[in-house]
């Protein structure tokens, strides 16, 4: 059964927790970083361009965002997930841990990381970084989501996946029917584990 990790396109504007609904998250969080209104479109105009795959165009926007705000989180970080979907994952990791120098504040980022040190086989780097993003935003399902699958299909923890999926689905409104039924068979697996 192939499960995907959720390697989330960061939405930020650049360095804005501001989609955290939590007072704690938004705490937590480093101010925003204003964009000129001019800037703010072509920023917004690379995110859609990423999630095109339309990473030439994208990448060449992001460079100068980086180049006028330097203290910016975003930028590095969405170049970052530019190189982990083209499988450059030593440029990925550079970025991404150039974007937590920026803001050490940032889930998203943090779970991007681990993602890449997954698709490198660095386990036990990956469980730390989902910790960390779990501790930087104990509300940021797709960290409790990722954690799950490393237990699960990696670490070989069916008892810790099973918690991680639970707390994920606790925190996401809509429900996940797809990790329902993992929780299911998880249930089942330890559940005959035992005898």
């Amino acid at each position: 059964m192939c499960r995907e990790w959720s390697a989330v396109l960061i939405l930020l504007l650049l360095t804005a927790c501001a989609q955290q609904p939590h007072k704690e998250a938004e705490d937590a969080a480093k101010p925003v970083i204003k964009l000129s209104e001019d800037d703010s479109i072509k920023y917004n105009k690379a995110l859609s361009d990423i999630k095109r795959k339309r990473y030439k165009q994208a990448d060449a926007v992001l460079d100068k965002l980086i180049a006028s705000y330097p203290d910016a989180a975003g930028p590095l970080a969405n170049k970052a997930v530019i190189f982990s979907n083209k499988m450059e994952l030593v440029k990925a990791e550079q970025y991404f841990l150039k974007a937590l120098e920026k803001n050490d504040k940032l889930a998203q980022v943090r779970n991007n990381l681990a993602v890449v040190y997954r698709k490198k086989g660095e386990f036990g780097r990956a469980k730390e970084m989902l910790e960390a993003a779990i501790v930087s935003n104990p509300y940021y399902a797709n960290a409790y989501y990722n954690l799950a699958i490393l237990y699960e299909l990696y670490l070989q923890q069916p008892e810790k996946a099973l918690e991680n999926y639970q707390l994920y689905l606790d925190l996401t409104k809509a429900g996940d029917k797809q990790v329902t039924k993992w929780i299911s068979m998880l249930q089942r697996q330890i559940k005959a584990g035992r005898k």
